[in-house]
């Protein structure tokens, strides 16, 4: 695993790599985009998990302006175009774009707000479309936001006080020592692990916290109605991974998107939404199956065209529906059985 830093639509960005995304002769790879907040260091067991169980290259990316880096220069006021949706967008499309290996399929897992960008990056960018082999979508926040339990106590009362929250900030500037004793105490009462310690005492910063919650504001006047013209394009490459219990992602919203199946997988899962707190390994598990098979797939598509071309080279007189052309042993008409059967 490496931590790689990327300057990205005109911010420097922290980068969680598996293998080499931006360099690995075609092969297919493995696109994360997180939720919000976007600190890449809670996916780090999911990297990992994906990375093993895929043997793929992955590459997670954060939010712009969510981490603090050396020197970087991130201030919020007079530059929000870069930290709003719309920018965010941007920034994961530099990515893609311009650094990740032009020749390899990708493969898109999106957590909670990651899954809204995958399906506007996929609208909007046929190009990328075309690449595209599969996309994971994990507890996504993808309509009616500002309605769903978390929306309605963010909108309707954090957002009320943000002025009056950010006159506390000098909480956050209390000795380490002290922040480090309330961090613990929070993950013992909720069962969590203590290596999330030094993840959360490093995203409290006013700095990004001024970002985090611009952003989530943003996403609640923005994420209303579902991208129906998104989601129809890409539901045959899409599985949803869901909870019942989600304050973010309500079971009445997934019931909206059971009218895509059975072109559309999901599944239903006994995790939080904030899944990276406890159920990192088997998230990316579930992930890594579904991945897999569209590998699969992919092998068994490549095929198919290598066999069917070779039988129109050799037999270009003959009619496929009367004869069967034998290819390396293999029957053109029974690769092109196996590619329906498998989509």
């Amino acid at each position: 695993m490496s931590f790689i830093n990327k300057t990205l639509n005109s911010i420097r960005t922290n980068l969680i790599t598996q293998g080499d995304p931006f360099n690995c002769d075609g092969k297919d790879v493995i696109i994360c985009i997180t939720g919000n907040p976007g600190f890449i260091e809670f996916y780090t067991e999911f990297s990992e998990e994906l990375y093993r169980s895929t043997d793929l290259p992955v590459c997670i990316i954060g939010h712009a302006g969510h981490e603090l880096l050396p020197n970087e220069q991130s201030k919020l006021e007079g530059r929000e175009d870069i930290f709003n949706l719309n920018g965010q967008l941007k920034h994961k499309l530099d990515l893609i774009k311009n650094h990740i290996d032009k020749n390899s399929r990708l493969h898109f897992i999106g957590h909670s707000i990651g899954s809204w960008f995958l399906i506007e990056l996929l609208d909007n960018n046929d190009d990328l479309y075309k690449r595209t082999a599969s996309v994971n979508l994990l507890f996504p926040t993808i309509q009616k936001m500002a309605q769903s339990e978390k929306g309605k106590f963010l909108n309707g009362f954090v957002r009320k006080i943000h002025s009056f929250l950010f006159l506390f900030s000098f909480l956050l500037y209390l000795p380490q020592l002290f922040l480090s004793f309330i961090v613990n105490m929070y993950l013992k009462i909720n069962g969590l692990s203590p290596i999330n310690k030094n993840r959360i005492l490093n995203i409290l910063n006013p700095k990004i916290l001024e970002k985090v919650l611009f952003l989530a504001y943003d996403e609640m006047d923005t994420v209303t109605e579902l991208n129906k013209k998104g989601f129809e394009k890409i539901k045959h490459l899409t599985n949803i991974i869901y909870t019942k219990s989600d304050g973010w992602a309500p079971y009445e919203y997934m019931k909206d998107l059971m009218v895509y199946q059975p072109d559309l997988q999901m599944k239903e899962v006994n995790a939080d939404h904030s899944f990276v707190l406890k159920s990192s390994e088997s998230i990316a598990s579930l992930a890594a199956d579904f991945i897999n098979t569209k590998v699969e797939y992919g092998y068994k598509d490549m095929e198919m065209q290598a066999a069917c071309a070779a039988s129109r080279h050799n037999h270009r007189s003959l009619q496929i529906k009367y004869y069967i052309v034998q290819y390396n042993n293999i029957t053109c008409t029974s690769i092109c059985n196996q590619f329906i059967n498998n989509r």
